[in-house]
């Protein structure tokens, strides 16, 4: 039936190619939770996060969660830049999550294991969803972020701002195009980061 191994017990709704996306598939879930924690014992100042989709098309080689890929038996190389796993119900699933009595409105960190607002987010627009459901909830939250499609929504988190902490960091290792081009060909120029941070 087309559908890849793994992605099955993934929730897997349908496998989309598109001509403006040329060389990537992208994986259409249901997700049946959105809040992850982290394990005890993680030396990081948050301890949830929330991952709009796996894998990531600004193919940067040095990435960390490359194989977070092999969990849906997808190859943590050139599948993680190409097949991407995208959460339709994200901001819903996250919302009911909120709602629990249980939820303590610690910090959710975005972008940890993938950037939430590489290219694919134009096309389903999951961030707005998901600002909203942790700024209505009272849920502080952190994004991290190579991704200029960031500026969409500054008026969102401003906006949030208003009822919760946001912290936003852009992710800038190097200022040499040419070394971008071979470290992560498929992010933002080093100038269009720039201007995204002062923007």
């Amino acid at each position: 039936d087309g559908a890849l191994p793994g992605l099955d017990r993934a929730g897997l709704v349908r496998t989309v190619q598109t001509p403006e996306f040329g060389g990537i598939t992208f994986h259409e879930v249901l997700s049946r939770s959105a809040l992850n924690k982290l394990p005890e014992g993680a030396q990081l100042p948050f301890r949830y996060t929330v991952n709009t989709m796996r894998g990531c098309s600004h193919a940067c080689r040095y990435c960390f969660a490359r194989s977070s890929h092999e969990y849906l038996d997808l190859n943590p190389g050139d599948d993680f830049d190409s097949q991407l796993v995208v959460k339709l119900n994200v901001a819903a699933v996250l919302r009911k999550e909120l709602r629990r009595r249980s939820w303590q409105r610690e910090t959710v960190a975005l972008g940890t294991n993938t950037d939430p607002y590489q290219r694919a987010e134009g096309r389903y627009r999951l961030m707005p969803g998901v600002i909203t459901a942790l700024a209505e909830s009272g849920t502080p939250m952190s994004i991290l972020t190579k991704g200029t499609l960031l500026r969409r929504d500054l008026p969102l988190l401003r906006a949030a701002r208003q009822a919760v902490d946001v912290r936003v960091g852009v992710s800038l290792a190097m200022l040499d195009d040419e070394l971008g081009k071979q470290l992560d060909p498929g992010a933002p120029s080093p100038r269009a980061r720039l201007d995204l941070i002062a923007a």
